[in-house]
């Protein structure tokens, strides 16, 4: 199992764009293989998400026929950004999740 970690500035007033963009490409994703990915916020209010994927084939083939077409989604997700700081991919090595009922959706 792998994971793609990612850290984004958000311009002022596009929070909801972006958030609205990102759930929409994370359900699109999860018929593909995805494991499905979580959004958070840091203490510099920069968003953070956290997706995790079966493999790295998998998720290269998943994201494969948007690289030439993005979609609407992708589209209005980017024009939110206005830095990207980081994205890892990151190899698992333990994986020891417990979340809660509340929190596991989709």
């Amino acid at each position: 199992m792998i994971a793609t970690f990612f850290e984004w500035k958000i311009k002022a007033g596009m929070e909801e764009q972006f958030r609205d963009g990102w759930a929409a490409i994370t359900m699109m994703l999860h018929p593909t293989g995805s494991y499905g990915s979580s959004l958070f916020t840091n203490e510099e209010g920069h968003y953070c998400a956290f997706a995790m994927w079966p493999d790295r084939e998998t998720r290269d083939a998943a994201f494969a026929p948007y690289l030439d077409a993005p979609t609407e989604h992708h589209a209005k997700m980017r024009a939110a950004i206005e830095a990207t700081f980081h994205r890892m991919d990151l190899d698992c090595v333990e994986e020891l999740w417990r979340l809660p009922e509340h929190v596991a959706r989709g």
